[in-house]
């Protein structure tokens, strides 16, 4: 879709009307700009939607609303016998192939001099995280009403359910059986219900960083997020309960 900026006329046919709107914005001279980075939102705030306000409705839930929970749990945390972490990386939806993305030394490079710090050998480092678990978090695809059939037919997650936990043989997810169990016991403990999803054979699914991370770091992973409507469009739909029921979960993993 092309961006509509206003109608054509004397004043938009100017030579470098852009750069001069930019100019005037930041109140700089024309020439003092040498390059910029430019990109297009929408302006609309997120907001509370439904009959009881149960679905939010706003922009990038996928996957700010998993940073938002995360970071909230690691705060409230109430103790911990470790070191908590949480990794927010950059460029996620365009590869994670940069040195902030997933797909770089950045995060373990940052864990060996938090073990440095620490006064820790590079030996402690490496048996620190042999002995240590990653909750990949991203969000899922809930069934749509209008496209049910692109769900397996015994794996459909939906939305006021619970945390979704995802599998794919083909190693698009780092959930395996021991991982798996891990946070089905932290559910437990905070009193959540999670969902399971597993992609139709022929419909082929996306993934997540989880396994571009576990390729620079062999921890034990499982992947896991809130089920939402519309993922990627302008405006995405999820659920209030689900946002606190997985929020439950990251902070109940915190306390162990």
């Amino acid at each position: 879709m092309l961006p509509l900026v206003g109608l054509i006329n004397e004043n938009l046919e100017k030579d470098n009307f852009l750069l001069k709107q930019l100019a005037k914005e930041l109140d700089v001279e024309l020439e003092e700009i040498i390059d910029f980075d430019l990109f297009l939102y929408e302006f609309e705030k997120g907001s509370l939607i439904g009959p009881n306000e149960e679905f939010i409705s706003t922009g990038r839930l996928d996957n700010l609303s998993m940073a938002h929970s995360s970071l909230h749990a690691l705060i409230h945390a109430n103790g911990s016998k470790g070191v908590n972490v949480v990794a927010i990386f950059d460029n996620e939806e365009v590869g994670s192939s940069t040195k902030q993305g997933a797909d770089s030394n950045m995060l373990i490079n940052i864990l060996e001099r938090i073990c440095l710090s620490l006064q820790k050998s590079r030996e402690e480092f490496f048996s620190t995280i042999y002995s240590s678990f990653i909750i990949s978090a991203d969000l899922a695809h809930a069934v749509h009403p209008n496209m049910v059939d692109k769900h397996d037919p015994t794996s459909r997650p939906v939305m006021g359910k619970g945390p979704v936990i995802k599998i794919n043989a083909n190693q698009a997810y780092t959930s395996d059986a021991q991982s798996i169990s891990v946070y089905k016991s932290i559910c437990k403990e905070a009193g959540v219900n999670y969902q399971e999803f597993v992609n139709r054979s022929d419909e082929r699914g996306g993934s997540t960083i989880g396994p571009i991370s576990s390729t620079h770091l062999d921890i034990p992973s499982v992947d896991v997020g809130s089920p939402i409507l519309a993922m990627h469009s302008i405006r995405e739909l999820g659920n209030v309960e689900d946002h606190y029921n997985i929020y439950k979960t990251f902070n109940k993993f915190y306390e162990i």
